[in-house]
């Protein structure tokens, strides 16, 4: 098997109606050598859309012999906060404490689902993520029909997340994506809280007042620094800006990258 770095790389980031595709060239410098945008039509269960819309995107962008990073909207993913997962005693016990934080609200669907906890800060909170079973063995399956080799899925709340550089003790990082808002908080390196959202086109003019609301339950202070992360015009990037809001006018500003 060829190492990783003597493979091209395909990102894909998946949304319910497009897939957007980066190719890069192998080798230790990576350098994009094509970029596209698959539209297809959303149908209620987007995850059987996706994987039939897959062969044509791994076609189109001549994924044979390709290491593949897929990253997923937040519209695949749930989340759940969990409560100091340093106190489990080993990982069976921490396997059921990840899972009862979705049971508790998601009922029985939680069973289809791959759940998976992130890092977290000694003795603080974890956040866990999850996602249909059915569509990660999709993944798999398309991928290595078309001569690639999937790599990594991750959520697109944790790549973007990823992106900011030293965060605050205490902060707000807020995702953007077509359709959705993904609002997550921490406090004292904790992760407080995370939410999903609906979300209109001029999502911006409401986002404010969502802020408000969630400083209010979370008793946190206005200064509590803001991040946003949205693509920008008609980049497919995503880009990630701080948020503020000047108190005397009350109109919300996005300033530069961040």
């Amino acid at each position: 098997m060829l190492p990783s770095w003597l493979r091209p790389t395909l990102v894909l980031h998946i949304y319910p109606d497009h897939i957007v595709w980066v190719r890069t060239a192998a080798g230790l410098k990576r350098r994009i050598e094509n970029r596209g945008v698959f539209q297809f039509e959303a149908e209620s269960s987007g995850a059987q859309a996706v994987l039939a819309a897959l062969p044509q995107v791994l076609q189109q962008a001549d994924a044979a012999g390709a290491r593949v990073e897929v990253v997923l909207s937040s519209h695949f993913m749930r989340y759940a906060i969990v409560p100091n997962p340093d106190g489990a005693a080993g990982g069976g016990e921490l396997a059921l404490l990840c899972r009862h934080a979705f049971e508790r609200v998601h009922g029985e669907a939680a069973s289809r689902w791959d759940i998976r906890l992130s890092f977290a800060a000694l003795g603080g909170n974890g956040i866990a993520s999850a996602v249909d079973r059915d569509l990660l063995d999709g993944l798999w399956h398309q991928s290595a029909v078309s001569g690639a080799l999937l790599a990594s899925v991750q959520s697109g709340l944790a790549r973007a997340f990823n992106q900011l550089k030293k965060p605050q003790p205490d902060g707000i990082f807020v995702l953007a994506e077509p359709g959705r808002l993904c609002l997550l908080a921490w406090q004292a390196r904790s992760w407080t809280a995370v939410q999903l959202q609906p979300a209109l086109p001029d999502w911006q003019d409401g986002l404010d007042a969502r802020l408000a609301r969630l400083r209010l339950q979370l008793d946190m202070p206005d200064t509590v620094p803001v991040h946003v992360c949205a693509r920008t015009g008609e980049d497919i990037d995503l880009r990630i800006v701080p948020w503020s809001v000047d108190h005397e006018t009350g109109l919300a500003m996005a300033g530069g990258k961040a």
